[in-house]
């Protein structure tokens, strides 16, 4: 198809051009040969009267032509992207579709083990896929690799609608044997004894009671870092460490480990989880479904105050 003489079909080849700068990387992409992507690249520079790929000694570089069209060709593949994905069909049991999702495993286990058990009954053929935010880049989210990002709330990108999902407060957790620390947590204690801290996202993510503790001027003796919530828990078991979690993932824990939990001695802000989703997708009915019930979900444990779904 053409409007205006251009081929349709060369928009993707454009866009991994744009995004890859090399032709035998963006040829690797479409799964095309590279004469085929070099014909395409030379096709599009006739069209738009512009060399788009400039060499810099060994390496391609955008003109300034090419660079203007990064986001709006993107954002045409991505709002038909979008398109192949609606569906009339409104009916959970017939929804049929697989969700990829972005979430630590503090969030996993308070909000999606509950969905997943709704969605069986409920929407029996929707699958599915976690990742954690270790790995996680925002372009995952634009380029519409993954359909649903739960992070904290000042994490979102400002230009794709979010919604907060929950509000959790902050407390400290110790091995119930802990010979150094007592019922309470002393300030003083609180900085002795070395602390298990999570790692998210290969460190680019700091905690919020990580941002808290270096905005009050408190220094840990960081003893341990591991990549997930529950790996801070298990490695806090049978040491005289501690660690900092949010109170509901830790009062879930006390069902399986030996923990004890305590109020922080530090003033730590609530923790505040948002879910977003690429603004193409803002009427997708499975996801609004996924969203509905994400917040239903939300609002029976406590986490947020009822409110009129998205």
């Amino acid at each position: 198809m053409r409007i205006n003489r251009l081929d349709l079909n060369l928009l993707a080849c454009l866009d991994a051009l744009l995004a890859h700068r090399n032709v035998s990387r963006a040829a690797k992409q479409m799964h095309l040969s590279q004469p085929a992507t070099s014909a395409a690249l030379a096709r599009l520079r006739d069209y738009f009267q512009d060399p788009l790929l400039l060499r810099e000694g060994r390496h391609y570089v955008l003109s300034p032509f090419a660079q203007s069209l990064i986001d709006p060709v993107r954002d045409i593949l991505s709002r038909a992207q979008a398109l192949t994905q609606l569906r009339p069909e409104t009916d959970p049991l017939r929804m049929e579709r697989n969700i990829t999702i972005v979430a630590s495993d503090y969030v996993f286990s308070t909000v999606l083990v509950p969905l997943f058990r709704i969605a069986e009954t409920a929407a029996p053929r929707l699958t599915f896929a976690v990742r954690p935010v270790s790995g996680y880049d925002s372009p995952e989210l634009e380029d519409q690799h993954v359909d649903l990002v739960l992070l904290g709330a000042s994490a979102v990108a400002s230009h794709h609608p979010s919604e907060l999902l929950l509000s959790d407060s902050f407390c400290c957790i110790a091995w119930a044997e802990n010979p150094l620390i007592g019922r309470t947590l002393s300030l003083k204690a609180f900085q002795k004894v070395g602390h298990v801290v999570p790692l998210l996202g290969d460190g680019r993510l700091p905690t919020l009671d990580q941002v808290a503790y270096e905005m009050q001027g408190v220094v840990r003796r960081i003893a341990m870092r591991v990549p997930t919530f529950s790996a801070v828990a298990e490695c806090v078991v049978g040491t005289s460490h501690i660690a900092t979690l949010p109170k509901s993932f830790a009062k879930g824990l006390l069902k399986t480990l030996p923990l004890r939990l305590m109020t922080c001695p530090i003033h730590i802000p609530p923790v505040r989880i948002a879910m977003q989703w690429h603004r193409h997708q803002a009427d997708d009915p499975v996801l609004r479904w996924v969203r509905r019930n994400l917040q239903e979900v939300a609002v029976q444990q406590g986490f947020v105050r009822p409110h009129s779904p998205s």
